[in-house]
């Protein structure tokens, strides 16, 4: 039996790998998220430029379960949201159910700015990660 946080310390490793492969940003492990209550994912210090730039405005938070509910994808959001609006970032859900697919939930502004600003759940969009990778790199180029 694996352990939750080994399970969650491979998911957060296995997203950084797909978000490094689709959008060419290193991301790590935050390692004071437990002490600080913080989101999963950081920008590696290392890096920069534009992508890595948009992607420093991320909370991202990871989760990696058996079977995955609307109202657990509900609760998981309110906690991205509470880890990144006093940090000022756009909060960001990347969740896997068993023999699933990875999923990214966003708000509706951070793909389309021209939209209103609001974290609440009826204004998210779930889409693939290489989706969320497309819509952060399209977002400098414009």
């Amino acid at each position: 039996m694996v352990n939750s946080r080994t399970k969650g310390a491979g998911a957060e490793r296995e997203v950084a790998g797909i978000i490094q492969e689709y959008a060419g940003v290193k991301l790590v492990r935050n390692l004071e998220q437990t002490r600080s209550g913080g989101h999963d994912l950081i920008v590696h210090s290392d890096e920069s430029g534009c992508v890595a730039d948009a992607f420093r405005t991320l909370a991202i938070e990871c989760k990696r379960y058996s079977s995955v509910t609307p109202g657990l994808i509900k609760r998981w959001w309110l906690q991205a949201v509470a880890q990144a609006e006093p940090l000022q970032l756009h909060p960001v859900l990347i969740y896997r159910a068993d023999r699933q697919d990875w999923q990214a939930v966003a708000p509706l502004n951070l793909i389309n700015p021209s939209l209103t600003n609001s974290n609440g759940f009826e204004y998210t969009a779930t889409i693939t990660i290489p989706a969320l990778c497309h819509v952060i790199r399209d977002a400098i180029n414009d």
